[in-house]
């Protein structure tokens, strides 16, 4: 029961927060049209230094490296989460928390991965992992 808890304050504070960050234009190629071909796109941008970027390898480590955070990012690129609109992920990546063990809003995997959650949809990587939608 708790985790009915936590859900709605989870996609209150991602969708406020993706809100207030500027979404970054770039050009996508028209060989990652296919769902694949975006999931493949969004893990290499994921993975991919800042600098000379773009990429969000500098949040992604640290979520790696955490057993829950990485366990939420894998079920989200499982379940091709990183395809569709920026809106569709919070249902689909969702269920990802529960999966991770994330059980109470104040457990620190959130932190982790809401940063990651921010470079892939907003910042560097938003326009390879997610529609305009």
């Amino acid at each position: 029961m708790r985790t009915l808890h936590l859900a709605p304050l989870v996609v209150i504070a991602l969708q406020g927060a993706c809100l207030d960050m500027p979404i970054t234009n770039l050009t996508t190629d028209a060989s990652v049209e296919d769902g694949a071909g975006i999931q493949a796109a969004c893990l290499a941008c994921m993975n991919t230094p800042a600098d000379p970027g773009p990429g969000c390898h500098g949040v992604a480590v640290p979520c790696q490296e955490n057993e829950k955070c990485k366990i939420i990012i894998q079920c989200g690129f499982e379940h091709e989460c990183f395809q569709g609109s920026r809106k569709a992920f919070l249902g689909c990546g969702l269920p990802c928390l529960s999966a991770g063990g994330v059980l109470t809003p104040d457990d620190p995997t959130l932190v982790l991965a809401s940063n990651l959650f921010q470079c892939l949809a907003n910042g560097a990587c938003g326009d390879l992992c997610f529609s305009s939608e």
